[in-house]
This record gives structure tokens, sequence and C-alpha cells, in this order.
């Protein structure tokens, strides 16, 4: 696929292929108790305050910074904007991917993500997230169910802030219709 820092281009194509391979590495737990990948970025610091910060990966550049208030410049989104965010795109990739692999047709897929925190510069952390998911297919609602409660199961950041104990809700609806509420 085609790609600049816009995304796909008019007319690129899904590796329905390259999708079905890592699918199917992916479809039963390991054997192994845990098997490691790695993800990462760079991070500089721009200005003289608290931010902006520049972020890179690969190719990819995007700007992180905290508003006046808290010491920035308000150049781009505050961190904890990026870090919801980046969990929610992680498991709106896996909607995705499952609906590819799966030939599940996704006409539009928006999340509203929510998250609640401690204030506390001490210890501080997240209590909950929420997403509100909107799904508009011409898929059966048992198959977007299962799909979506497999990328939930599947999805890396999900599965992290559950691990560290972070309530999560994710209330999708099916074409304006409730279709499913998943709490742990």
């Amino acid at each position: 696929m085609t790609t600049d820092a816009t995304g796909p281009q008019p007319g690129a194509e899904v590796d329905r292929e390259a999708v079905g391979a890592l699918m199917r590495n992916r479809q039963a737990p390991p054997d192994e108790e845990f098997v490691f990948g790695a993800e990462r970025v760079t991070i500089e610091l721009e200005g003289h305050g608290n931010g902006p910060f520049n972020v890179r990966k690969r190719d990819f550049s995007f700007v992180v910074d905290e508003p006046p208030e808290r010491g920035g410049t308000d150049a781009g989104p505050n961190p904890l904007a990026y870090f919801l965010a980046g969990a929610a795109t992680c498991l709106c990739s896996h909607y995705m991917l499952n609906a590819i692999n799966d030939g599940v047709h996704i006409d539009a897929l928006k999340v509203n993500a929510r998250g609640h925190f401690n204030r506390s510069f001490y210890g501080g952390r997240f209590r909950d997230v929420i997403y509100d998911v909107k799904i508009d297919s011409p898929a059966d609602p048992a198959t977007v169910k299962e799909m979506v409660e497999r990328a939930e199961a599947m999805c890396y950041a999900h599965n992290t802030l559950l691990a560290a104990g972070v309530k999560m809700t994710t209330n999708v609806k099916l074409n304006g219709t409730e279709l499913v509420t998943l709490a742990r």
C-alpha cells in the first residue's frame, strides 16, 4: 500500500494476503508465556519549557505539547490525549484487521474515547477508559459482535490497560442501534 503522512493514497488496495498471514500468526495464544516484540519512537524537546516535543517514528513526526498553564506552548495535543488516542486507535486497528481477514465490509468506524484519571502528581493514573464505538456495516449483528469481542482480546493497548487495573468499557453501536457493551 502506498502511504504518506496523511495515510493511504486514493486507489491504494489493502493487502488482504498479508493481513491474513498476520492474523493466522495471532489466532491463538503462543506456546510460550510471552513472545517479545518492540515499538520505538524518538522524542526531542523543541522548546525551552514543558514542550513542544517533536516525536518521530520512521518518516513520520508529530508534536506533543502542554497548554501554557502546564508550562507548554499549546503547539499540539497534550501527552494524555495521544495516550488515549493511541489506545483507542490500537483497538480500531484490531477491528479493521479482523474485518479485512473475515471479509466483513465496514462503511464507517468512529470512536469517542474518554479516560478518567487521578490528577495527583504522585501516583496519578487512569481509573477507567470508555470507548463509544459507532460502526456502519451491512454485516449481520452477530458477526460484528463476535468481531469486536475478538478484537478487544487481541488489542495490545486494551490488554495492557486491563493488566494495570484500569476499568475498560466499550459501548458498540451498529448502524445506530446498540449492539453490545463490553466491560472488564
